[in-house]
């Protein structure tokens, strides 16, 4: 299967992209080309975040231009893009509402996708530079806590930002970094607690619910510790999820002492008790190495499953049963759905999954 290059894994996100599935595409440079207008060489993600936990994706496309005759094409496209509504902003609008609708299944919390934006422009030192830009507010993407704000319970599966690609998260109004996990590549003071913006370059893959910020309104009085997992500003040193350092150290020692005591009570067990049959065959049939169920696809097993309850299930009832993250569940899913595999339907806040002929009020009779 083609991999899909997702803003949020959360399920999406899943597909942002996800998966946050994430919708599949939706920050692909390569996928904003069309035949009336210029193809992107980069692509730029902002995300502001604000103290109500909404957020404001921003969606920056790139596109040298080299001559006067590059510029004037570009200034022409402009003009139409932001004039009229084609089949790039509105393919837009189209997976950023798929990417909301896959972070409320994640996260059970009511989210919208609101406050769509576009505008094109020739910017740069020398007028070098086209630049398309989209963005959208997503409503409650963030987890409120007090005066913490929590960014990264949506990336489940975590997130991909590809080639000549970046993301850049923002503070919005009142609010400041607490803690960023991993380590940015860059950001926009000398110190975590005087950024005001953190970015990380691609191509990265990150981990499980990655990137992880948490932004206070609270004041931060003490200096940045910067660690290979993660920076932490107001003070202590941390691992990848914020844990300092001592409590993970204690914790690790704690467990290599219970796992040194049991094993020595196992090993005085074996040496009291004598060996089941002598060596000789028990006759219990040895369990095989490998499953069936190992050996199947991601895809036939998804097919399987649906077939074992007559054609339909509730998405979250296949995240149960496989034990997949619902990122990957609905990653997965998008991506049978495209080809035509199952069919997805939206009913109150749960998707339906049907296999052709199983849909709702459309059973296929036997």
């Amino acid at each position: 299967m083609p991999r899909v290059t997702a803003v949020c894994a959360l399920l999406v996100v899943s597909v942002l992209l996800a998966g946050v599935a994430p919708a599949s595409g939706l920050g692909d440079a390569g996928s904003v080309g069309t035949a009336d207008g210029p193809s992107f060489s980069s692509v730029h993600f902002t995300i502001t975040v604000n103290e109500d936990g909404s957020a404001r994706w921003t969606f920056q496309y790139r596109t040298p231009l080299e001559n006067d005759s590059q510029r004037a094409d570009f200034r022409e496209f402009a003009a139409q893009f932001e004039n009229k509504t084609g089949p790039l902003y509105e393919n837009f609008r189209d997976r950023a509402r798929t990417l909301v609708a896959d972070g409320e299944n994640v996260s059970g919390r009511s989210m919208n996708a609101t406050d769509f934006s576009r505008t094109a422009r020739v910017t740069g030192l020398n007028d070098n530079l086209g630049v398309v830009e989209m963005a959208f507010t997503w409503t409650s993407f963030a987890r409120v806590q007090g005066d913490r704000v929590l960014v990264g319970d949506l990336f489940e599966g975590g997130l991909y930002v590809g080639e000549s690609q970046r993301l850049v998260l923002e503070t919005g109004d009142g609010l400041r970094f607490a803690s960023v996990s991993p380590q940015p590549d860059s950001m926009a003071g000398e110190t975590l607690a005087e950024s005001d913006s953190v970015t990380w370059f691609g191509p990265t893959e990150f981990a499980d619910e990655r990137p992880q910020a948490t932004l206070t309104t609270a004041p931060l009085t003490t200096a940045t510790t910067t660690q290979p997992g993660g920076t932490t500003a107001g003070g202590g040193t941390t691992d990848d999820s914020g844990i300092p350092w001592v409590l993970v150290a204690f914790v690790a020692l704690l467990v290599i002492l219970v796992v040194a005591a049991v094993g020595a009570a196992a090993w005085r067990r074996r040496d009291r008790e004598p060996a089941d049959g002598d060596g000789e065959d028990s006759g219990v049939p040895a369990e095989p190495a490998v499953s069936d169920a190992e050996l199947q696809s991601d895809e036939e097993r998804v097919r399987e499953l649906l077939e074992t309850h007559g054609g339909r299930m509730r998405q979250v009832q296949i995240v149960e049963e496989t034990d997949w993250s619902k990122s990957k569940v609905s990653m997965l899913l998008s991506e049978m759905e495209d080809e035509g595999e199952i069919s997805r339907l939206r009913i109150g806040r749960e998707n339906v999954v049907s296999l052709p002929g199983h849909e709702p009020g459309g059973d296929r009779e036997e």
